[in-house]
Formats: structure tokens, C-alpha cells, sequence
């Protein structure tokens, strides 16, 4: 299984700005070693399609909670995936968790 984003949950909300999100190597199915490099990504449609709103940096290091900042927090819809590279190539696409960027 991919990476996942637990937090939010998909049709979830969250408050202001900025925000925790919390991804994690799916069920533990994945070794730390089976991702090399992984960033997370809010866009405006599902799967990484349409506009980015924003993003972290790639990062090296296993899977582990991150702030992403610069959030709309206008009450629309987005959605956040977990971009990834494998030691096989990539970057390969999550699957995206829609939720409600909130004031």
C-alpha cells in the first residue's frame, strides 16, 4: 500500500492557515527503506490534479507528521496526497483525502 494521509481524514476540515497533518507509511506495510524522498502536496483537485495551493519540502526522512502552511482557510475544498519517490523511481501519487480548508 502507498503512503496515506490520516489527518485530516478524507471530508475532514481544518482551522486557519496552517495546520499537522499526519501521514504515515500505510499500516506499517512499507519498510522506512521503500521511500526515499516524500513531500506533501494540497492542490485543488484530486490525485494532484489541478492548481497547487501549496506544499512542503521533499524530505528525506521517514514518514512522520509535518505543519503545511499557506492553507486557504476560505471554506473550499481541498485535496492533499503524499508525493513519493520509491528506490525504483518515481514520484508516485498517494491517494488524496479531500477536506474543507475553514477560517
Amino acid at each position: 500500500m502507498p503512503p496515506m494521509v490520516l489527518n485530516p481524514p478524507n471530508n475532514g476540515s481544518t482551522q486557519g492557515t496552517s495546520c499537522l497533518f499526519t501521514p504515515t507509511n500505510a499500516h506499517g506495510a512499507h519498510p522506512a527503506t521503500s521511500v526515499v524522498r516524500w513531500k506533501m502536496t494540497v492542490t485543488t483537485a484530486q490525485n494532484n490534479g489541478g492548481t497547487l495551493i501549496t506544499q512542503t519540502p521533499w524530505s528525506t526522512q521517514p514518514i512522520s507528521p509535518c505543519q503545511v502552511t499557506n492553507l486557504p482557510a476560505n471554506s473550499t475544498y481541498c485535496w492533499v496526497q503524499i508525493i513519493y519517490d520509491k528506490p525504483s523511481g518515481g514520484p508516485l501519487v498517494s491517494v488524496s483525502n479531500k477536506f474543507k480548508s475553514n477560517r
